[in-house]
C-alpha cells in the first residue's frame, strides 16, 4: 500500500494550510492509501482546544483534524514542537500520538509521497 505523509507546519491561523491539507487528506483517505498527517512547528498551536477562531472570521482548525480521524488516518504530533510551546501533551485527544523529529523523518523516508503546509 502506498504511504502518503502530510507535514503541516504553519501556524493554524492566517494561512490556509490547515484546511487546505485537511481537504487534499479528506480527497486521498477514500483511497487506498496508508496516511499519516504530521502537526509540526507552529502548526501545534491547532491543537489548543477553546480558540475562538469566528472573531477573526477563520474556523475551527482543531476540528477539521479531528475528523481525519473517522477516516482511519494517522494524527500524529511532534513532541518537540509542542514542548517548546508549552502545549501539554496530556491536553491531546485520544485520536493524537505524540511522535519525536526522529520517527517523523522516518516517516518522510518511508513515504511514496509527502505533501507540506
Amino acid at each position: 500500500m502506498k504511504q502518503v505523509v502530510f507535514l503541516v507546519q504553519s501556524a493554524p491561523h492566517g494561512t490556509a494550510a490547515i484546511p487546505e491539507s485537511q481537504r487534499s487528506c479528506l480527497g486521498l483517505a477514500t483511497m487506498p492509501f496508508e496516511i499519516s498527517y504530521v502537526l509540526e512547528a507552529d502548526a501545534v498551536w491547532a491543537l489548543l482546544p477553546g480558540q475562538r477562531p469566528e472573531a477573526i472570521g477563520s474556523i475551527d482548525t482543531l476540528e477539521l483534524i479531528r475528523q481525519l480521524a473517522d477516516l482511519d488516518v494517522a494524527l500524529y504530533v511532534d513532541r518537540d514542537a509542542l514542548a517548546t510551546r508549552d502545549i501539554p501533551e496530556a491536553d491531546l485527544g485520544p485520536e493524537f500520538t505524540t511522535v519525536t523529529r526522529e520517527q517523523i523523518a522516518e516517516f518522510i523516508a518511508s513515504a511514496d509521497a509527502v505533501l507540506t503546509y
